[in-house]
């Protein structure tokens, strides 16, 4: 992720040179330039709850009221990535066939990124630095109101997990004090951290790797023309009370001349519903990543192996079936049969079992585990089964209609190129023109 972000650090910082030297340097419209910022400067101040500049960065979360004044800096930070990868990514995945599969490779290895800091619902001293150092150097602005410095200060006494169904829920009585709560009120002590967390990284739980992921399967199928709309999620008009939320993807199937709406996760039928039936355009599909899934003994998520990643973004490594477990004794490359079975490898998991000690909550339904930490477990060790140590593809439900619509492979091939020799041949036109 630092490599990428570095080079958008660059682009912020040429952009401030420009600004800095024609606010400085002598020229007949240097007044002019300064009264224009002063200008843009008072006009983000002019409505102080509403500030434009707080839709690039904000100091917390709070959920939407009647008036429309919720905030959410875990979008903003997801949207710095999303514009990373669907704002200027695709122009690298055009360039020829090596870099579209690089470009897949670069997804999935962020996802991975993505999924390790999640880790900080169970690494408490990590998020207790992270929170001091993200307090520490963005000062003041890092808290929008003083609640949310409240939240903080809550959250660094916290020393117990955090963030999905917990086996054991634990709130220390110091924790209840700063957030002004009584022992009755752990519940709700819970549910403020966790709001709290929810604003300290990119969404949470699934939330932006989700749609990375469902992104990335549009294009390692091959479905058709993909369509990102993560990044306009309010399609505006003139009038500020008339606007469209949009899926997040749209998807034109080759060989048809329907678009398609996709939604990442459920919950947004009105959303769909309404857009669907102002655009005509139908939105029935609520797409869902299988992979990836959550240790319940260690409670952090499993990733997706080095091996995964690179058959997944190779497009010219035909996968017959993407649901299909991998059974990680017979089909690794990386490790011995010996070392995964050791627990040497970080990624190998293990789908069932019933451990003794578990952060996640489990209610009788088949879990997976990572293996080294089932493994370490006195009774989990004891239900390992050879068979049952897989690794999986990153598969997404819910597109099962589009799969349908897929050409077969000639045909497919046959469409590409006559598609490829139209837009060469109406571009020279253009040129011509």
């Amino acid at each position: 992720m630092d490599v990428l972000l570095n080079a958008l650090k660059k682009s912020i910082m040429h952009l401030e040179i420009i600004d800095e030297v024609f606010s400085t340097a002598e020229y007949p419209e240097k007044e002019i330039y300064q009264e224009i910022k002063k200008s843009i400067k008072a006009l983000d101040s002019k409505i102080p709850e509403n500030k434009f500049s707080e839709e690039l960065y904000v100091g917390g979360k709070k959920r939407n009221t009647a008036k429309n004044q919720g905030y959410g800096r875990q979008m903003i930070l997801s949207d710095v990535l999303e514009y990373i990868v669907n704002g200027r990514g695709y122009f690298y995945a055009i360039r020829n066939k090596e870099t579209m599969k690089n470009y897949l490779n670069i997804i999935l290895h962020l996802i991975n990124q993505l999924m390790l800091i999640d880790s900080i619902v169970v690494e408490v001293k990590v998020r207790q630095k992270l929170l001091k150092e993200l307090e520490s150097r963005i000062g003041d602005d890092f808290f929008k109101e003083p609640d949310r410095r409240k939240e903080h200060e809550a959250l660094l006494l916290h020393d117990a997990p955090i963030g999905f169904p917990l086996a054991e829920k634990h709130v220390d009585q110091k924790v209840l004090d700063k957030l002004g709560l009584d022992a009755s009120q752990k519940a709700v002590a819970l549910k403020k951290l966790e709001e709290y967390y929810d604003s300290l990284l990119p969404k949470t739980a699934g939330g932006l790797w989700g749609e990375l992921l469902v992104y990335a399967y549009l294009l390692r199928r091959n479905l058709g023309f993909v369509f990102p709309l993560v990044l306009n999620q309010r399609l505006i008009t003139g009038d500020a009370s008339v606007y469209l939320k949009p899926p997040d993807f749209l998807l034109l199937p080759f060989g048809t001349n329907t678009f398609y709406g996709i939604e990442v996760g459920a919950g947004k039928d009105i959303q769909s519903g309404t857009f669907s039936i102002i655009t005509s355009i139908p939105t029935a599909t609520k797409a869902n990543a299988d992979n990836p899934k959550r240790c319940c003994i260690c409670g952090k998520w499993m990733l997706f192996c080095p091996q995964v990643i690179q058959d997944y973004s190779d497009t010219d490594k035909n996968i017959e079936d993407l649901r299909k477990p991998i059974k990680c004794l017979k089909e690794c490359r990386l490790f011995s049969r010996e070392e995964i079975m050791a627990g040497k490898c970080p990624y190998a998991m293990h789908k069932g079992g019933k451990p003794k000690k578990h952060i996640m909550e489990m209610k009788g339904e088949t879990y997976h585990f990572h293996l080294k930490c089932l493994l370490h477990d006195p009774e989990g060790k004891e239900q390992i089964s050879e068979n049952n140590i897989v690794e999986y593809y990153p598969y997404v439900h819910g597109l099962e209609a589009f799969e349908k619509l897929k050409p077969d492979q000639k045909t497919l091939d046959e469409k590409m190129t006559a598609l490829k020799e139209l837009i060469r041949d109406l571009g020279e036109s253009s040129d011509k023109n």
